[in-house]
């Protein structure tokens, strides 16, 4: 089969939506199929790149002003170079996984050539607004953007979101697009209980201690400001160690905060981790805590989940899914005190601990890339199937 994918965000990137798609790419690859990828390129100029058996076209971008930390770019009027591509590749069918100018395109491009259309769901508004928290004119902001991010998924012929819990978020807001539920998927090989973290500890100079670990960016959506709150009332029982792996715009301001509480000395904080040593950090930890509200599912999450980490998380959104199987705890939404007693909790009993450990790794057997892949398999077949009827 030979399937297109186009997005804003992809590899190198991290993001969520970026990491999900870039493993379902290569997954399918993996099963034998042809999967190109269009995003944008990291300067004005189109490229062309070869990464592990795939190919990427970048359409000349430019970087989008208010995520300059995260180094998003943001391609102008592609529709010339996305036609071309499209009719040189033929695809079978087109997934679209951002509802920007480039998937904007390649969904006119689908409707002329009567291409069938997958749409792959991995944002929400809080995602695209989040440098506009503080703006007076959020809430009705929010309110447009549902009403885009349903138009333009309802233009496809099938779309996909991480979880059961994100459909029917969309179809409460109007989704009339059959859409199935499929996990981002974590890769089991990569992320594992065996694997060895120990020279990181010497690395980051982290002490011998209960280690409770945050990864991803540290933005306002991810509300990270709730776990360093919580710290002060784990210490009070725990004499722990907290890690945030990531980078932002709001870090500077969490480690000032963790200074303000008198904390500093419990925390750490280091960038984003190479992909070589990035998976074995999960294994220093004894608990991973995820405070963001606005999750279609948390690919973060996921790993420390397959590396056998208990979770903490959130009580709103989709992530709670990923602590529901008896292998972690959830807090009311900041809930500070709460996210503290349960982290101490968990600490405090070994056999819980062990226990968590065991379902974690159990659930993580259900969101491995190749039933993942199986299931996008079934998709397209679906979406070919309704295009021969026509």
């Amino acid at each position: 089969m030979k399937i297109l994918f186009t997005t804003e965000s992809y590899y190198p990137i991290i993001d969520g939506g970026a990491i999900a798609q870039h493993r379902i790419v290569h997954e399918l690859i993996k099963k034998g199929h042809d999967v190109r990828v269009i995003a944008p390129a990291f300067s004005f100029k189109n490229t062309v790149e070869e990464e592990n058996g795939s190919t990427i076209y970048r359409p000349r971008a430019f970087v989008l002003p208010f995520y300059m930390n995260n180094k998003y770019h943001f391609a102008p009027f592609p529709l010339l170079y996305v036609k071309k591509i499209i009719e040189e590749f033929k695809p079978d069918v087109i997934n679209v996984c951002s509802p920007y100018p480039i998937s904007i395109c390649a969904m006119i491009c689908a409707k002329k050539k009567h291409i069938p259309l997958v749409g792959s769901i991995h944002i929400l508004p809080e995602n695209v607004l989040a440098p506009f928290f503080s703006s007076g004119l959020y809430l009705t902001m929010v309110k447009y953007i549902w009403s885009y991010l349903v138009y333009f998924y309802n233009r496809v012929d099938w779309a996909t979101v991480p979880t059961q819990t994100g459909a029917a978020m969309y179809q409460q807001k109007g989704l009339k697009t059959p859409v199935t539920p499929i996990s981002n998927g974590v890769n089991t090989e990569m992320f594992k209980p065996s694997n060895k973290g120990d020279y990181l500890r010497k690395r980051f100079n982290l002490p011998e201690k209960p280690l409770i670990l945050y990864t991803g960016r540290i933005n306002q959506e991810k509300n990270v400001d709730v776990l360093v709150k919580a710290i002060p009332f784990v210490l009070k029982s725990i004499d722990a160690h907290f890690l945030f792996c990531g980078s932002g715009g709001l870090k500077p301001d969490m480690m000032k905060l963790a200074q303000e509480l008198g904390v500093d000395a419990h925390t750490t904080f280091i960038d984003f981790l190479d992909w070589a040593d990035y998976p074995n950090i999960f294994t220093l930890a004894d608990v991973f805590v995820m405070p963001a509200e606005s999750e279609l599912q948390s690919i973060v999450t996921l790993e420390a989940v397959a590396s056998g980490v208990p979770p903490v998380v959130v009580n709103k959104g989709a992530v709670p899914e990923l602590a529901s199987a008896q292998n972690g705890l959830v807090f009311e939404p900041q809930d500070s005190n709460q996210l503290a007693s349960n982290i101490i909790t968990i600490l405090s009993d070994e056999t819980l601990r062990n226990t968590m450990k065991k379902n974690s790794l159990r659930l993580s057997e259900q969101h491995s890339m190749n039933a993942v892949g199986t299931q996008y398999e079934g998709v397209y077949e679906k979406v070919l199937g309704l295009q021969k009827k026509r």
